[in-house]
């Protein structure tokens, strides 16, 4: 029995008292006055419906003690030996009458409190604003706030009477009380009632520096918070002051027990920032609609992250080892044959693809949702530059080998530097490079979280990464597959085109291997990526799988024959299938793309050896052969015109050995060291 109905903050306690009794099953009778033309009026029929009620032979009664006005009603009805317990105001009353039980918080020290958090915020002038003068409790609030003041040294301007529900007046007695202009810097408001919160916020629009408090948390508090009008709101819990009295009441009527403490303290909690919005709703719904704990399955990576990351540690360990590998032996005649630039690039390469593995592992479990769309954007970067950076290396070193070879059968010496194959990379790398700033710049991915479509629920959600909302995202990836497909296409050309060199000289075998690989891993995993967009764990799983056997059989595939070939010279172990006639390397497999017997290649041999004179051209090489009786068709001879070239240049004093800078997977033994021409 208690609050008009202009006072929001009685809203949730009635409405809690009302959910006390459904659950109980019990009958509650609420009554809840209008406004009267005074306090004194309103409290006198306060008084008069509780002696209603306790004649009538109800089993308890709750009641607010707002003044002294209603203390003869409460000991009628304890006379009538009908359980009383007081909520929200009285504190001090309902102790003197004996009351089983108070509810309510403890207005000093809320008061007080609130001075010392103006304070804290800059105050160095106050008053405190009571829309119900005579009341009690709110009397009691301000006078803590006053004794916060005087702690402090801090002038208290004193307590103004404003009205609950006129706003024109309210301003008035506020601007009248204070009587000053400009925007009242370093003053400091507490009001102690929810219901004067919208006309308060309304003056702060002529006041703007004014600094405010306020008791409860009325809905006007949390638009307040969020734009830093108020600092703070008192919450005094009025669900516990409307729930608990009607259970301790029916306990007390059934069971003839209740607690032990005759006080029960439900605040004050001082709330300086704005709750959730579900928590908003159920707040302004008077906890009707408050949302209950669910156990909601986010798909997020915790458990497959650690997987993924071991991967990607076991890709970058070879990457780097491979890479030391390469600078630690680059001194070697197979590793200069093999162009150690090239090499270093191809590890240069898989490390950044394996890096990309980290990114693609973050989610909303272990960052804010900003810092997960900027890994969204991190993963194309570091992968796109890396797939291009690698395979790029490939195909620059069989080109370079394919245009020595080609040079030395037509008789021209040519000077082909591992600079000058290297246009190619920069122009790629720069298209890449630009097709992605401009993705980043203007529409670039963002994270966000979906519910799974087959989620009846909703308790089930995902988390991806989404296009921007234009069309340049999709321009911008299609170039980047452009680029990346053109990067394989120049790979394998240049790789078909030295399909015919010995293996010595070209990794065509081992770049068509890759290809391979990488074919059947693209055919496998993209449509599995698809399937399961939805569903993060499967997904980051067959990603990150894909990465890690791209970079596994790009690295295994080129370094490993390396690697086993340089142990072999170090021991002396080496079998070579080819050998040195006046600087042309002749191979003697007779199965080889050589084409030619064993008892050619001994022909050939003695020929060479026999040659006195420079031979010009392919037509002296064949007449030459000829008369030594040995017979070889034209292609065959095409093949070893260039090499035989090389070994007369090398008898003019200049070395031009096309192999020593081959891409060979295979190496030779030690040579000396030779100019690259």
């Amino acid at each position: 029995i208690y609050g008009v109905t202009t006072d929001p903050f009685w809203d949730i306690v009635f409405a809690q008292a009302r959910q006390a009794a459904d659950d109980l099953g019990i009958t509650l009778r609420l009554d809840r006055l209008e406004p009267q033309p005074s306090e004194e009026i309103w409290h006198a029929k306060m008084a008069s419906k509780m002696i209603n009620l306790c004649n009538e032979g109800v089993d308890g009664l709750f009641v607010t003690i707002p003044s002294e006005n209603v203390v003869r009603a409460i000991e009628e009805c304890q006379n009538l030996n009908v359980p009383v317990m007081s909520v929200n105001t009285g504190a001090e009353l309902s102790q003197k009458l004996g009351l089983i039980h108070h509810i309510s918080q403890l207005e000093y020290t809320a008061g007080f409190g609130a001075g010392k958090r103006l304070i804290e915020n800059g105050m160095s002038e106050g008053f405190c604003l009571n829309p119900e003068a005579g009341n009690t409790a709110l009397v009691e609030r301000c006078k803590g706030f006053e004794d916060a003041l005087a702690e402090n040294s801090i002038p208290y301007l004193g307590m103004i009477s404003v009205p609950l529900d006129n706003e024109a007046l309210f301003t008035a007695n506020v601007e009248q009380a204070i009587d000053r202009e400009g925007d009242w810097d370093g003053l400091g408001v507490l009001t102690v009632g929810a219901s004067v919160v919208s006309a308060l916020l309304s003056l702060k629009e002529r006041r703007p520096a004014l600094l405010i408090g306020t008791f409860d948390t009325p809905d006007a508090l949390f638009q307040g918070l969020e734009e830093g009008t108020i600092l703070f709101g008192i919450d005094q819990n009025p669900f516990v002051q409307g729930y608990m009295p009607v259970w301790l009441l029916t306990l007390l009527s059934h069971t003839k027990q209740h607690l032990q403490n005759n006080f029960i303290e439900t605040g004050p909690s001082y709330v300086d920032e704005s709750p959730s919005e579900a928590l908003q709703v159920c707040v302004l719904n008077d906890f009707e609609v408050c949302p209950r704990p669910v156990q909601e399955n986010k798909n997020q990576l915790t458990r497959i992250r650690p997987l993924g990351l071991a991967l990607a540690a076991v890709s970058l360990a070879l990457s780097t080892f491979f890479g030391v590998w390469v600078w630690l032996n680059m001194n070697r005649s197979c590793i200069k044959k093999s162009q150690p630039l090239f090499l270093g690039m191809i590890c240069i390469g898989t490390f950044l693809m394996a890096s990309t593995i980290i990114p693609l592992g973050i989610d909303d479990s272990i960052v804010s949702p900003d810092a997960c769309s900027r890994a969204c954007m991190a993963a194309p970067w570091i992968f796109s530059i890396g797939f291009t950076t690698a395979f790029t290396a490939l195909f620059c070193k069989i080109w370079r080998i394919n245009i020595l070879m080609t040079s030395s059968q037509s008789f021209r010496r040519v000077n082909v530097t591992a600079m000058d194959v290297m246009k190619p990379f920069a122009i790629l790398l720069t298209l890449n490079v630009i097709f992605l700033l401009v993705w980043t710049i203007v529409d670039p991915m963002e994270w966000e979280r979906n519910i799974t479509s087959s989620s009846a629920d909703s308790r089930s959600s995902y988390g991806i990464c989404v296009l921007g909302r234009s069309g340049v995202s999709t321009a911008m990836i299609s170039c980047l597959l452009v680029v990346g497909f053109c990067v394989i296409v120049l790979a394998n050309y240049q790789a078909y085109k030295a399909r015919r060199i010995s293996v010595e000289f070209s990794e065509s075998k081992y770049v068509a291997m890759c290809m391979v690989v990488m074919l059947q891993v693209l055919l496998i995993g993209i449509p599995l990526s698809v399937l399961v967009s939805e569903d993060p764990v499967p997904r980051y799983f067959v990603m990150t799988a894909i990465i890690f056997i791209l970079t596994m059989s790009l690295l295994l595939l080129i370094f490993v024959p390396k690697m086993h070939f340089v142990n072999d010279e170090k021991k002396g172990r080496r079998k070579t299938n080819s050998t040195n006639v006046s600087g042309l390397r002749i191979v003697k497999n007779p199965h080889h793309q050589s084409g030619l017997s064993k008892k050619q290649v001994n022909d050939l041999e003695n020929v060479f050896k026999e040659a006195e004179t420079y031979i010009g051209d392919t037509t002296e090489l064949e007449t030459l052969l000829t008369k030594a009786g040995i017979n070889i068709q034209k292609t065959t001879l095409s093949r070893f015109s260039a090499a035989w070239m090389s070994s007369q240049v090398n008898r003019q004093g200049t070395q031009l050995n096309a192999g020593s800078e081959g891409a060979g997977s295979q190496c030779n033994e030690p040579e000396e060291e030779e100019e690259e021409e």
